[in-house]
């Protein structure tokens, strides 16, 4: 026989639920704060993140220790975070992609879009498409040298699905050539056969292609860049592609909402930091903040721009 628990003691009980989750959110944080990196150490995002997790610990009163998740595309560190507490003491730092464009093409993802947060933007990373010191010198001869020879023109990318691939994917398709992606592990892979032009051109990081003296053609930004003034953006050339080299914090959807809210003003206070404005600086990226209603907004946008171009973007499934 079920004992039946009157209503009022039922209210009494919610009241004192909702009364526990509100001191734990206004006494947050108690204790070190866990920020997930689907990367490994020594990648570019984990020396950001770094950088950055010295910073917010600062301005947010509590330790941060740095867990690198690397794996699955990034995926690994997601489904860690979708399966730890929604009580803001695991944060992930990391690109958009898993959130923008893996949900359009791979299978069996454990996680939705919809149950994370996006906290703020910190962080722009900006790709350039670039050749060996022997390449065309700009878009024009690229794309013209591409529609003389169809199909021949290779650029490679450092993974299937990553924001370079699709950059240069968007790019070529927008101006009606036929370009073969070749997809690396990573961009110090592609090296070698950037140098020996066994690969035609290379969608990198601002900072590769400045270390391995890359001619730039053209930047995915929004503006020129100070280390390639002579390098038109794609908008420029008269190709608007949607560039998606950002990032920033992320919790799950269900975190109270006034732990969220303090993560995103110690989230605005570590990007304006100057420690971690140098750290950007020295990896050639925009430390950039977007607070919650636009950084959301972004994603979104780029998650409906992600979704029409995989349409009639091949990936491997």
């Amino acid at each position: 026989m079920k004992t039946r628990i009157p209503r009022r003691f039922k209210l009494l009980l919610v009241a004192a639920a909702l009364a526990s989750t509100v001191a734990h959110a206004q006494s947050y944080p108690t204790r070190p704060i866990q920020l997930l990196i689907p990367f490994p150490a020594g990648a570019p995002v984990d020396a950001l993140a770094r950088a950055f997790g010295q910073a917010f610990s600062k301005h947010v009163g509590q330790n941060v220790v740095v867990m690198n998740r690397e794996g699955g595309s990034t995926t690994v560190a997601w489904n860690a975070l979708l399966n730890s507490p929604a009580d803001g003491y695991n944060v992930l730092y990391g690109p958009v992609t898993a959130l923008t464009v893996h949900p359009h093409w791979m299978k069996g993802l454990q996680y939705k879009p919809e149950q994370f947060t996006p906290v703020c933007q910190t962080f722009e990373n900006i790709f350039v498409l670039a050749g060996a010191p022997n390449s065309p010198d700009t878009l024009d001869k690229v794309l013209a040298q591409a529609k003389a020879k169809p199909a021949s023109l290779t650029y490679a990318h450092p993974g299937v699905s990553s924001s370079p691939h699709l950059a240069g994917a968007e790019l070529f398709q927008r101006a009606g050539v036929q370009a073969t992606d070749v997809p690396f592990r990573g961009e110090a892979a592609m090296i070698g056969q950037l140098r020996a032009s066994e690969v035609d051109l290379g969608v990198v990081t601002t900072g590769f292609a400045i270390s391995q003296a890359l001619k730039p053609i053209v930047v995915f930004s929004e503006k020129r860049l100070p280390a390639f003034p002579q390098a038109p953006t794609a908008r420029e050339a008269g190709y608007p592609v949607t560039p998606s080299g950002y990032g920033g914090l992320f919790v799950r959807a269900d975190t109270p909402e006034p732990v969220i809210a303090r993560i995103e003003e110690s989230c605005r206070a570590a990007v304006a930091d100057p420690a971690f404005k140098e750290m950007a600086q020295r990896l050639y990226q925009d430390a950039e903040f977007l607070g919650r209603s636009a950084f959301a907004a972004r994603l979104n946008a780029d998650a409906k721009s992600k979704a029409d171009l995989l349409k009639t973007v091949k990936l491997e499934r």
